[in-house]
């Protein structure tokens, strides 16, 4: 029988698959099996070839069950085949060649028509869509699709195995033969999901090795693999591993070699994304697979470096880490390979100063696997550790996580371990080099002999000089230790500090990785590491409604869990909870405001968590009973004890109703308060021992503690009490809040406080005065008068102006309660029409059917006319005298009279809308001219208060309040912009141009103050607009301000205009400024103006053209 193998194949090809049928299949293939089992050259036979051709043209056209027959029978008969052919071509059965090479043709031919039906075969239902899971039989079928593969390629690989470079006398014909194969090959790994099937994938690259290693397919596979990389993104790992097998089970590096040279040549357009993501995804995952060929080809793979692609950067910088680090893991290589090493080092840090951030990022991934080996670098240590701390200050977020990471792992495999332990104490290593120091010192001195003239050359003395020359040897190289230490230490305790800014980040995974460095830092006494620690605290308010809040609170939670409620595993239980109280208590040492509010929601929420147990807690009361086990306890940790007790009690009120006495007996003693500081903490767990939110337990009845009378008194005493003590004044704060919110009728109770106070301070000066003579505050009887009843004064308009402020939040509380409540009966009622409503005398039936309205009228009526203008008002009394006060202050001298008055003032200015009005003016006049600094502070709160509540009154005036924004001192500037920021972004006040004032903010000296305006204005930003609607009054007044510099009116515009994002309010923006650009009077005005068109993304011809005209003349204009 005649068989052509390209004109067979190349008919198959152009046929018309569709058309090709096969007749009687079943007795077709029982006829071919008999005559294949019992031989397989009877394939050659033309009845039998006849046969097979037919069944294999019309495969599409058989039943599954017949499709696989026909596989096996084909695939089992080559394989036979393909041993008795390599048995002759092994034996030189020249004779034997031509036959036999035609039988291996047919059997080519045929797999070659199997392969490409099966390769066609549709197996896109096998893969899920979304959330729909394919079938059953979709699924079956691709296994079966899959095992035939697999068939197959079995008899390919035994085929190539045959030296067919005997057989075949051309190059042509042979790679005619080879392609009959290695073309489905390559056909079906465009296939994702086979390639996916190790089983298939293996029988693939086993296939096309074969042919490489024994048929030179060598060039043909090169550009096979370089046109998978280009166009299919799925192979990129797959080409690698298909290289890795040929290297490494086939001895065939050479194809890796090429492939890399060719790949390092290749040249991409500015528009092609794909192509070399892919070629960085192969070189990266070949680095992995065969670092060592990579290795050999780093100097054309280094080309890359100079490609405008960031992925071909990062990829050339990945595969340097991956090289390193298999060196590394090698002694003997790591030796032989050392210059490579250094030279693959400098490489990666010189790409820390690459223009893209993901290059910068995988240079610092780099280092991290670096700083992973057992290998340490000491040489280079502190060069990265370095690199890392710069990079804290990357623009890019990915960069700086990824620093913090390279931070961490730098601390955890440091080298000065060796002597003195992991512990990285700053002070603990110089005190050590002083040590040391002095030690050289004392053998210097040692070595210099009496008589320069007359050296002792005995053999006792040269034996001591020698034993002298090694210690000078041994000190010098253990203080060149103790400097390189230090030198890392003090990288570390700066990139600490440089972390701790980035706590705040808006990315959810920086954040978390600053928090695990605090962590492991302070577990290795990093000093810094406590500004972080500190600073983790306010991350406690970040809302949980979102997965970032959620996540970075919870892990919050483990950061502290494991800083300070975390026992040595070797502790009983009550040196345990000890242990956690004692780090409980050191969290409130040298703590703001906001340091302690935000730890008081964190504990609240662990206690209600179960972080803190009972155990804790009992400790806790022991500290601040001072009667733990006999011991002395300082007035510190008394203080902190109480504070940490009132901050747990806010989960559960019982923490302190259980310990009511402690309260009373230990924060205000029968005797005189000794510790005001303690008395004012003891206050705010006083007013935690009522629960919150009682009203919605039981809404008939209410919280009353059990010594409420003793409590009352207790406190009474504290506040009418004379002390010059400053801490005195937030101790009556806390104690009137107490009060409110524990006395039944607060009202009559401070009535009583005031009056008593009164008479103290207004009848009682001798007693007053003897009190002053026994604390020996002045030598002078006259003088010491004088100034405790100025004193005494202070703190009674200090109390009157709370006091005030606490009774209007009263009032307003009882007219909630009075409308939750009438919502209730009217749901109640309306539920029960038919049953007869309970008689109950209660307050709501005693005001019988007064309406809502009604009730805020009188509490209007109240607030306006009777706190402090009615007859019986004891607060009326006041009013007047704080307006005398105030208004003359050089009669009235005193600063703390001054300080107590105007406070008092401006609270009686936030209850009556009256009094505000006719005290407003005298209030500006203190705010704007007061030398005071803290007046004026106070005076800016108060204002911004009344905003609040009065603010058809303040909104004329608030001119005087932006005016504060330029005051001489900072405490002033940065009260007024919390204040302004504050009342803009709630809304209370309406922007009538004064954003300029706010923008020159971000230019002050003060980092806290531009910080707190750059918030500002980037939550304004979310505003409808606000930016953008904002942005002409914002320039003019930034242009006209001759104070300002040009280059800092120059980086707050860049900033705001970063805000104005839309392309249509830019093009707008750019046209209003176009004009203004055509009126410019001045080249100055001009200049500010094209800064702004310049810097503006959008630009249209005209403003170009106007721009590179220049400023010209307006007579030349006009």
């Amino acid at each position: 029988m005649e068989f052509n193998l390209a004109e067979f194949t190349k008919g198959f090809q152009e046929a018309d698959r569709n058309t090709l049928t096969v007749s009687s299949p079943e007795d077709k293939l029982m006829n071919i099996t008999d005559m294949l089992a019992l031989t397989p050259d009877a394939v050659a036979r033309e009845d039998v070839f006849d046969s097979v051709n037919d069944l294999c043209l019309g495969y599409g056209t058989l039943e599954e069950q017949l499709q696989n027959q026909l596989v096996y029978i084909i695939c089992t008969s080559a394989v036979n085949q393909a041993e008795n052919t390599q048995h002759i071509v092994d034996i030189s059965e020249i004779d034997l060649f031509f036959q036999h090479r035609k039988i291996i043709e047919i059997y080519g031919y045929l797999l070659n028509i199997l392969l490409t039906y099966i390769g066609e075969e549709d197996i896109s239902a096998c893969q899920a869509v979304g959330t729909k899971k394919p079938s059953v039989a979709a699924i079956q079928k691709f296994k079966n699709n899959c095992k035939l593969i697999e068939e197959c390629f079995n008899a390919c690989c035994a085929i190539f195995k045959i030296k067919l470079k005997k057989l075949f006398e051309t190059t042509p014909e042979l790679d005619l033969y080879v392609s009959l194969f290695t073309r489905p090959a390559y056909s079906m790994m465009e296939s994702e999901q086979r390639v996916k099937v190790q089983a298939v994938r293996i029988h693939l690259f086993t296939a096309i090795c074969l042919a490489i290693k024994y048929q030179g397919h060598g060039s043909a596979a090169q550009g096979a693999i370089i046109q998978n990389l280009t166009y299919f993104t799925h192979l990129t790992g797959s080409m690698a591993e298909l290289l890795q097998l040929l290297a490494t089970n086939y001895d065939c590096p050479q194809l890796t070699e090429e492939t890399l040279q060719e790949v390092s040549n290749k040249q991409f357009s500015a528009n092609d994304t794909n192509g070399p993501k892919s070629i960085s995804q192969f070189i990266t995952r070949l680095s992995e697979l065969l670092p060592d060929l990579v290795l050999k080809q780093m100097m054309s793979i280094g080309k890359l470096l100079d490609n405008s692609a960031h992925q071909l950067r990062c990829s050339v910088v990945e595969a340097c880490g991956n090289i390193i680090v298999n060196i590394c893991s090698k002694e003997e290589s790591l030796q032989r390979h050392r210059p490579q090493v250094e030279k693959l080092l400098d490489l990666v840090q010189e790409r820390f100063a690459d223009q893209n951030p993901f290059v910068r990022t995988k240079a610092v991934q780099g280092l991290i696997k670096v700083a992973e080996l057992e290998v340490k670098f000491i040489p280079r240590r502190q060069i990265f550790t370095d690199l890392a701390v710069r990079s804290l200050d990357d623009k890019s977020s990915l960069v700086r996580r990824n620093a913090i990471k390279l931070m961490s792992k730098l601390v955890m495999s440091h080298p000065f371990s060796t002597f003195h332990g992991s512990s990285l104490d700053l002070k603990t290593w110089k005190k050590r080099l002083g040590e040391a120091r002095r030690k050289l010192e004392s053998l210097t001195n040692a070595d210099v002999p009496e008589d320069p003239a007359q050296p002792d050359m005995s053999l006792s003395n040269v034996s001591s000089a020698e034993i002298n020359g090694a210690d000078l040897i041994k000190v010098k190289l253990t203080m060149k230790y103790y400097e390189e230490a230090i030198r890392f230490i003090e990288s570390i305790e700066k990139g600490a500090v440089r972390a701790s800014k980035l706590l705040h980040s808006r990315n959810k995974n920086e954040v978390l990785e600053a928090m695990d460095f605090f962590v492991l830092a302070d577990a290795y006494d990093v000093s810094k590491s406590k500004v972080g620690v500190k600073r983790m605290l306010h991350l406690v308010w970040m809302k949980g409604t979102n997965d970032d809040g959620t996540s970075i609170t919870n892990h919050l939670f483990e950061c502290y869990k494991n800083l300070f409620l975390t026992a040595p595993h070797n502790s009983t239980a009550i040196e345990a909870a000890a242990y956690v109280a004692k780090n409980l208590i050191s969290l409130t040492y040298q703590t703001s405001v906001s340091d302690l509010a935000s730890l008081e929601k964190l504990l609240s929420s662990m206690y209600e968590d179960e972080f803190i147990d009972n155990t804790v807690v009992k400790i806790l009361w022991q500290i601040y009973n001072n009667s733990i086990g006999g011991k002395g306890v300082s007035k510190k940790q008394r203080r902190g004890a109480i504070i940490i007790l009132g901050m747990i009690s806010l989960a559960n009120h019982e923490v302190t109703l259980r310990y009511i006495d402690s309260l009373l007996n230990v924060g205000f003693p029968n005797k005189k308060i000794d510790d005001m500081i303690l008395a004012k903490y003891t206050c705010i767990a006083l007013q935690r021992v009522v629960p919150a939110q009682k009203s919605l337990q039981n809404k008939d009845s209410t919280f009353r503690i059990s010594k409420e009378k003793e409590a009352l008194e207790k406190l009474s005493n504290c506040l009418v009490e004379y002390t010059e003590d400053p801490e005195w004044y937030p101790l009556a704060e806390q104690a009137l809040n107490a009060v409110y919110s524990i006395a039944s009728h607060p009202d009559v109770t401070c009535t009583d406080i005031l009056k008593k106070k009164i008479k103290s301070v207004f009848e009682n000066d001798e007693d007053i005065v003897m009190q002053t003579e026994e604390e020996d505050v002045s030598s002078s009887n006259k003088s010491s008068k004088k100034e405790s009843k100025t004193i005494a004064l202070s703190q009674l308009l200090f109390m009157v102006g709370h006091i005030a402020i606490k009774t209007m939040v009263l009032l307003e509380k009882c007219e909630a309660e009075f409308k939750k409540k009438k919502i209730e009966e009217e749901t109640e009622n309306a539920k029960n029409k038919k049953q007869n409503q309970k008689e109950e005398k209660d307050e709501l039936e005693m005001i019988g059917g007064t309406s809502e309205d009604d009730f805020a009228d009188a509490v209007i009526y109240i607030k306006e006319r009777e706190l402090l203008y009615g007859e019986s008002s004891l607060l009326a009394k006041f009013g007047p005298m704080v307006k005398e006060i105030c208004s003359n202050n050089v009669k009235y001298d005193s600063l703390i009279l001054q300080r107590s008055a105007v406070l008092c003032m401006e609270k009686l200015m936030c209850v009556s809308s009256r009094y505000c009005e006719e005290n407003l003016t005298l209030l500006i006049t203190l705010m704007e001219k007061s030398p005071d600094p803290i007046i004026r502070s106070n005076a800016v709160l108060g204002l911004g208060d009344m905003a609040v509540c009065f603010n058809n009154l303040v909104d004329e005036n608030t001119d005087y309040l932006y005016r504060r924004l330029n005051d001489d001192n900072i405490m002033v500037q940065r009260t007024c912009l919390m204040t302004v920021t504050f009342l803009i972004l709630a809304g209370q006040v309406k922007v009538k141009g004064q954003l300029a004032m706010m923008a020159k903010c971000l230019e002050n000296a003060d980092h806290g103050i531009s910080d707190m305006c750059r918030l500002f204005f980037t939550e304004l930003a979310t505003k409808d607009n606000a930016i953008y609607n904002g942005f002409i009054d914002i320039f003019s007044g930034l242009s006209n301000d001759s104070d300002l510099a040009k280059d800092s009116m120059k980086r707050i515009l860049r900033f705001l205009i970063a805000f104005i994002e839309k392309e249509k309010q830019q093009k707008q923006l750019s046209e209003k400024l176009f004009i203004r650009l055509n009126k410019a009077s001045t080249e100055e005005e001009w200049k500010d103006v094209a800064f702004v068109l310049q810097t503006l993304p959008v630009k249209s011809d005209k403003v170009t053209a106007a721009l590179n005209e220049g400023y010209k003349m307006v007579g030349v204009r006009n």
